[in-house]
């Protein structure tokens, strides 16, 4: 089964766990050797600062061309914006491969005052947020925060690595509920995960999503239409 993991971190010099082209290129080369055949390379905003980060995935790519035999997913480029940030002053938004579909976070701790206002603007100006840490965020303290995320257009993305790693019955109850909702539109961060299979299963027990439904919409088809948008 292909899998699209559509928030990675692989960019060289960016990603604060990945200093150097060879390290990105050990990291791709053990997703494809997992069947994961597309990734999207989401380095958070504040690591980005002034990087180019087309050209450093061009060059990933290059580099990865040059080794015989050596295959690497099909690679897309995002920027994830923390809400937290003057979103509606910023110059340029890198949406998820220029598509209309843009990852956006919430702080660990806390909920920013205007968040709705800033949400709001990105959506006016055609953009869909998809809220990437819903689950493990303030949010899930409150329906009403999801309930007006929902209202206004969002989508979810659930990081099943976060999702382990922070587990909590308020985490699945949330998940369930953004699941009977239907909004939630991708599950990422699997590329991280040892014993892939065995989390996969595991999760869907936990949260009732069904493991096809999780493999093939989830970690595949929706993926492939948010690049497509």
């Amino acid at each position: 089964m292909r899998l699209f993991d559509i928030k990675t971190n692989i960019m060289p010099r960016v990603d604060p766990n990945c200093e150097s082209i060879s390290q990105s290129l050990s990291l791709l080369k053990e997703y494809k050797d997992q069947n994961i055949h597309k990734v999207c390379s989401a380095p958070n905003y504040f690591d980005v600062e002034n990087n180019a980060i087309k050209e450093i995935i061009i060059d990933v790519q290059k580099e990865a061309s040059k080794i015989e035999n050596f295959e690497i997913p099909e690679i897309f480029i995002s920027i994830i914006y923390p809400v937290n940030i003057n979103l509606i002053e910023l110059e340029k938004i890198v949406s998820i491969n220029n598509s209309r579909f843009i990852h956006c976070k919430f702080p660990n701790y806390g909920t920013p005052s205007n968040y709705l206002e800033k949400l709001k603007y990105l959506i006016n100006n055609n953009y869909i947020p998809i809220i990437t840490n819903a689950n493990n965020s303030p949010l899930n303290k409150n329906l009403k925060n999801l309930n007006e995320l929902l209202e206004i257009g969002c989508f979810f993305d659930i990081d099943i690595n976060d999702f382990f790693l922070y587990k909590n019955k308020k985490s699945i109850k949330t998940i369930k509920y953004l699941e009977i909702r239907d909004s939630i539109l991708t599950i990422s961060g699997f590329s991280k995960m040892k014993s892939k299979d065995k989390k996969f299963e595991r999760f869907s027990r936990l949260t009732k999503i069904d493991l096809d439904k999780l493999k093939e919409v989830y970690c595949w088809s929706n993926p492939n239409l948010i690049i497509s948008s």
